[in-house]
């Protein structure tokens, strides 16, 4: 099982890949590998517990934008689920600071909707880049892993 989490001081997401559809024979047009994860996102009171549908490519493009951005301590990272369902913001600061923000909204017809927002610093992010580097390891890049 491989999962990566964006920690704040007593704020987090966590996404786990529970399922990685067609590894390694055919890629998905998302790019990678189509998954099927679970997110589970904590700020403040508010949690969510959830499915997420995403790509092993799409993880891969986050981890590269997060190399760039903690290298550069600067910028903005964004990140959508398949179903813009899912949506998160991370914007560094020049002192290695981390406004991480965004949104879940269920898939109903009602508005139920989560914002979210909290802080986290460049050794949190480490931690998450290398988390993401060993589902690059295994799993590839856009294309998929390379025979």
């Amino acid at each position: 099982m491989h999962e990566f989490s964006i920690y704040g001081e007593a704020d987090f997401i966590t996404i786990t890949l529970d399922e990685v559809y067609d590894f390694p024979e055919s890629t998905s047009y998302l790019g990678g590998y189509s998954t099927r994860t679970s997110l589970k996102i904590k700020s403040g009171d508010f949690k969510v517990a959830t499915v997420l549908w995403t790509s092993t490519g799409m993880l891969y493009e986050l981890l590269q934008k997060l190399k760039e951005c903690n290298a550069q301590l600067s910028g903005g990272v964004s990140f959508f689920s398949h179903e813009h369902n899912f949506e998160l913001f991370l914007t560094y600061d020049v002192a290695g600071h981390i406004n991480v923000a965004g949104k879940f909204s269920s898939q109903s017809e009602l508005k139920n909707e989560l914002h979210f927002e909290f802080m986290s610093d460049q050794s949190f992010i480490a931690s998450t880049i290398k988390q993401l580097e060993s589902l690059a390891e295994k799993y590839g890049d856009q294309k998929g892993i390379r025979k």
